[in-house]
């Protein structure tokens, strides 16, 4: 890998590119206004010293930069305060010179000469103009990097267009405005000299160019910030895309174990046989769970990943620190393949792993019931609990195919109540609380207090059917309300908590007899209707958190037949404000 490589996305090689303009070799005036610095790089030399200072202010001679026969002389003006001012060129403003060992002057005041400038237009004829140039010490424009102009500190460079002559110079400033006097500092001229003969020249022997390539006249545009041609850093959503490449290549350097395989990786079979043809132990144990690949791999549904376990040598029956075999988590998922295969590597069917509960005896609730109920051992679900799955299979059909969004929803299922009778039971008048959607609701919906103290009612049909209870809240499973309006019925509460768990609360005959966290995976001491229910289930047909609702109105002793409008936040309903007594 190349040092940039990791910080560059592929290009297109560049196009066919036309010169603008081509640089000539430099001639005798090339150095006379400004620096040559297109032919030399220059010799920068250091020299701090303050040339001068004042009570707000403070100028500080950083250094030279040195051309064959000229220099460029670096001054930094630091400030504490910068005044308001009518009028920036004062002649009283900041003055320098140098002072040579000829008795020669050279500053920033020295008077403009006049020169000739002469170009070639677009038109093809000569054109000439004749303009002020400064001499002297010629002020140079330090650019548009904001690192040279900032608001207390200011960089100021002043072209010499000759070096000074042998022997002690002095750099002389004065500032009357800021109150710094006539300064001298001396200059060591024989260093100046020296670091001048090591300037480079960048392009020696170069060739005048042709000159019908070269354009009469051109402009570019200089623009704030970095040059163009400097390669730009890649935004955070460039880098993320590039980390992401280099992870996917590196995803499938071999290696002998398996570090680094995620949840979502199981699925990737070709990464699951790189790691294997490279070493990685098929029945390695993880952490505290002793789970093997084959447990990941079936818990994942990953079909190709437990072939080539089951290939390599993986054992087909391990079981976890729970007792769970790689076929009970297939089973889970419902996943015919892995099922199948794992049963044909020799899994064990029938043996429970979790109470009376097995692989096969969970594969007869499902629809793949056919791989197991003729093999040897097979068993049958006794008719009792073949009806109580069918009849949670039929609730949980009840609430329909639509996705539901749970997170934060509050509802409760209360077995033969009317409406009105439920509206009055929350201590209001059924006469006072009409149907509307929640577009027309009596609270505005982005008030999330107010919101609270407002109930939805409907009513569900079945046998018996009964009233649903909504908000998105926390209040249709409060213990104040659950109280009030389960007296001589079965009221059951749910709140699905985005912070975490989803809980329920049974009440009868206006008390409290059972509060669980719901929709978690069964364990041998949990009631028969969690399995039932299908809680066991990692994969479903089913829309998520419908098992959970379908229990909870059972739970009330509702056998509805038709849940779907109780849910619909679009069906209109009747709205009904808690009195205080009911309010938290």
């Amino acid at each position: 890998m190349g040092f940039f490589d990791d910080l560059l996305l592929p290009e297109e090689p560049p196009g066919e590119r036309t010169a603008l303009v081509r640089l000539a070799p430099p001639g005798e005036d090339a150095a006379r206004y400004a620096p040559p610095v297109d032919w030399f790089a220059p010799v920068l030399s250091s020299h701090l010293a303050t040339a001068g200072a004042g009570p707000h202010v403070r100028v500080v001679m950083t250094g030279w930069s040195l051309w064959p026969r000229s220099a460029t002389l670096h001054l930094s003006v630091f400030r504490t305060t910068r005044w308001r001012s009518a009028d920036s060129t004062r002649q009283s403003g900041l003055r320098v010179g140098l002072l040579f060992s000829d008795g020669r002057r050279v500053t920033s005041l020295d008077a403009k000469e006049q020169r000739l400038l002469q170009w070639t237009g677009s038109d093809g004829r000569a054109h000439s103009t004749v303009t002020g140039q400064a001499v002297g010490l010629i002020p140079l424009d330090p650019g548009l990097d904001n690192s040279r102009r900032s608001t207390f500190k200011t960089d100021v460079d002043l072209y010499l267009a000759e070096l000074p002559p042998p022997g002690i110079a002095h750099l002389v400033v004065e500032w009357p405005d800021e109150g710094v006097a006539e300064t001298r500092t001396p200059i060591d001229t024989a260093a100046l000299h020296a670091a001048a003969a090591q300037a480079v020249e960048v392009w020696p022997g170069l060739e005048p160019p042709d000159p019908a390539e070269q354009p009469g006249s051109f402009a570019t545009i200089q623009m704030s910030g970095p040059p163009g041609f400097l390669a730009p850093p890649l935004s955070g959503h460039q880098r993320a895309a590039l980390r992401h490449e280099e992870e996917e290549r590196q995803r499938y350097v071999p290696r002998a174990d398996w570090e680094g395989i995620g949840s979502e990786d199981w699925k990737d079979t070709s990464l699951i046989q790189v790691r294997l043809d490279a070493g990685a132990p098929p029945d390695a144990r993880f952490g505290s769970e002793e789970a093997t690949p084959l447990h990941r791999a079936a818990e994942h549904a990953a079909v190709g990943a437990v072939a080539a376990l089951l290939a390599h040598g993986a054992e087909a029956d391990p079981h976890d620190d729970e007792g769970h075999s790689p076929l009970w988590y297939a089973a889970c998922n419902g996943d015919e393949d892995s099922v199948r295969r794992l049963i044909a590597a020799g899994a064990d069917v029938w043996t429970p792993q979790t109470g009376l509960w097995s692989p096969g005896r969970l594969l007869l609730t499902t629809s793949l019931a056919p791989l197991v109920e003729r093999l040897p051992g097979a068993m049958q679900l006794p008719a009792e609990e073949a009806s109580a799955f069918r009849e949670a299979d039929a609730l949980i059909t009840a609430f329909g195919e639509q996705e539901l969004h749970t997170e934060g929803l509050g509802i409760c299922f209360v077995r033969g109540l009317t409406e009105d009778e439920l509206i009055r039971r929350l201590g209001a008048d059924p006469a006072q609380c009409p149907r509307a959607d929640q577009e027309h609701a009596p609270f505005d919906l982005m008030d999330h207090q107010a919101s609270l103290r407002y109930l939805g009612v409907t009513s569900v049909p079945g046998a018996p059917g009964g009233c649903v209870i909504t908000q998105d809240g926390y209040m249709p499973d409060d213990d104040a309300v659950l109280r009030a309006i389960s007296r001589g019925t079965a009221a059951y509460g749910i709140y699905f908590n985005p912070k975490g768990g989803t809980f329920g609360t049974l009440a009868r005959d206006g008390d409290l007899v059972g509060r669980e966290e719901i929709g978690l995976s069964p364990d041998e001491s949990d009631p028969p209707a969690y399995w039932h229910f299908r809680f066991w289930q990692r994969r479903h047909a089913f829309p998520y958190g419908v098992d959970v609702l379908a229990y909870a109105c059972a739970a009330a002793g509702l056998r509805i037949s038709d849940g779907r409008e109780a849910l619909d936040h679009d069906i209109p309903r009747r709205w009904v404000e808690l009195p205080p007594s009911l309010r938290r």
